[in-house]
């Protein structure tokens, strides 16, 4: 951690960003294990439309005609930026695991008082610090 980046890091920086570093690994081991065992994939066509859609919701449209050049150009342009399809990339993906995830789950809704409530609050945070 001390090397990674453009400039070598202080033991102090280090010691502040490591809690960040371990949750972000945890994360990729997580979401590694997820996608190969689910066979979770994100397909060119999928960035595209993402790519779509974000046009489409900056500038407050709804759907317009997608076969129009402009919007093709953009997506096209888009699809060329290495930055961006990790973006893109990256968050299907990870909308695909979380979908995933609550395909998973079987919530079980449970009255509490707002006491009970306050305990495992409490005890949530307890446990995390």
């Amino acid at each position: 951690m001390k090397t990674q980046g453009e400039k070598s890091k202080s033991d102090e920086d280090v010691e502040k960003e490591f809690p960040v570093f371990i949750n972000q690994l945890k994360w990729t081991l997580i979401s590694d294990k997820i996608v190969s065992e689910s066979g979770i994939q994100v397909t060119q066509d999928e960035i595209r439309n993402f790519a779509r859609q974000q046009l489409f919701g900056y500038m407050g449209m709804g759907q317009l005609d997608e076969e129009q050049a402009w919007v093709k150009d953009y997506v096209e342009k888009m699809m060329k930026d290495r930055k961006y399809l990790e973006d893109a990339y990256n968050r299907i993906q990870g909308q695909k695991i979380f979908d995933w995830a609550e395909i998973q789950l079987n919530p079980e809704e449970k009255q509490i008082t707002a006491e009970e409530f306050t305990k495992l609050v409490e005890a949530h945070q307890h446990h995390h610090h």
